[in-house]
């Protein structure tokens, strides 16, 4: 039998270290179909937290952040398990189509042939070092292609981790945090752009993305995620592990 150098290798690594379902930790699957079926059992919905932070988007949002979904996004964003990008990416990509047809004027430029950027939103610089990589830049490129993904936007001052800061203690962290590429402005004037990020939590990201982009020219903002946390009415929010 001729010897095949990717398919031979991961399995050796399989019998050296067993790898387990990101969702559920079952052995023999690196990600099972009963945790692909709750992954993709809520179609992209409106979603927005309460409260909600002024100047945050129109957002879409897969499934709920809690169980076999929260623990593949921090397994994959956290423990470098790359593997699930390819299903978590698919949610995605439906969560970019329904804030596409829900937003008229997004509609009307793709009707006319016009560019609509897609941005993710920025990790800190002390992540991205610490990771090796940009996974929600990767999350987009995967889902929606490299062409349509312009890695527009950046932190312009150091902040916090976001993890349990409640929702006006993370608005405070990133107003005023991001700019966008002062290369990337002109290109960007006056289109409709499309902000990605992983997880929702207080919406403070989403609004801050969307602020530095309409300060820089753009037209309307909406936004897609892959998860949303519970909405939570009152008082400090739980930390959110793997959320920037």
């Amino acid at each position: 039998m001729p010897w095949r150098p990717g398919t031979d290798l991961r399995a050796l690594l399989e019998l050296a270290a067993p790898s387990g379902c990101g969702g559920c930790e079952a052995r023999g699957s690196r990600w099972c179909p009963a945790c692909d079926a709750v992954l993709r059992a809520t179609p992209p919905r409106r979603w927005w937290p309460t409260p909600t932070p002024p100047g945050m988007p129109p957002t879409w949002a897969g499934p709920a952040y809690q169980g076999v979904v929260r623990a593949a996004v921090v397994a994959w964003k956290e423990s470098d398990r790359v593997d699930l990008t390819h299903p978590l990416s698919t949610v995605l990509t439906a969560a970019v189509s329904a804030a596409l047809l829900g937003s008229p004027e997004h509609r009307a430029a793709l009707a006319a042939g016009r560019p609509v950027p897609v941005v993710p939103a920025p990790s800190a610089r002390s992540s991205t070092r610490a990771r090796g990589r940009a996974p929600v830049r990767e999350l987009a490129r995967t889902a929606l292609g490299p062409g349509v993904v312009v890695d527009a936007l950046l932190l312009g001052r150091p902040v916090h981790d976001q993890a349990g800061l409640s929702a006006a203690e993370r608005a405070r962290n990133l107003a005023g945090a991001l700019t966008v590429r002062a290369p990337l402005r002109t290109g960007l004037r006056d289109l409709p752009c499309v902000v990605v990020d992983d997880v929702v939590t207080t919406g403070s990201t989403l609004a801050e993305c969307a602020r530095a982009l309409s300060q820089a020219g753009s037209g309307p903002v909406v936004a897609a995620v892959v998860a949303a946390t519970a909405r939570h009415p009152t008082g400090p929010l739980p930390p959110v592990v793997g959320a920037d």
